[in-house]
């Protein structure tokens, strides 16, 4: 490898340890047909006035789309996010691997664990989140 290009997927690595996020989880179940999908993703959250980083490591990666500006919670300040889709989440995972420390490791593989083994039948836990959903809705 390149090792301007190394270095610089080293950076992203060390970049994604400290403020990205990889996640799966599974959605409410569907009105119409019951099941439940598998949500899968990745991103990383910036300042806006950063969005730079950004933009840089996109560019390094090749994967993901920059979205926003969105406002901060409990701040005057917008963020940008570099955001990861499901088709992404691995081949992220994949380029950042050789270089991330172990605690995101793990959160990439359990994340991906959980979205290759998804049953898409609904849980017990599935229909009480989508009650305490709707109740929520309600009381609004």
């Amino acid at each position: 490898m390149n090792p301007t290009i190394d270095t610089e997927v080293a950076w992203c690595a060390g970049f994604f340890d400290g403020e990205g996020h990889v996640s799966y989880h599974r959605s409410y179940p569907s009105e119409t047909s019951g099941r439940v999908s598998p949500q899968l993703y990745a991103n990383v959250p910036q300042a806006s006035d950063n969005i730079e980083v950004l933009v840089f490591f996109q560019s390094v990666v090749g994967l993901g789309k920059i979205l926003g500006p969105y406002k901060m919670p409990n701040s005057n300040r917008t963020q940008h996010k570099l955001q990861f889709g499901i088709k992404e989440v691995e081949p992220l995972f994949l380029i950042l691997r050789p270089y991330l420390r172990a605690e995101k490791t793990t959160d990439f593989q359990n994340a991906l664990l959980g979205y290759w083994t998804h049953d898409s039948n609904p849980t017990p836990e599935d229909w009480e989140r989508a009650v305490k959903r709707d109740m929520k809705k309600m009381s609004k």
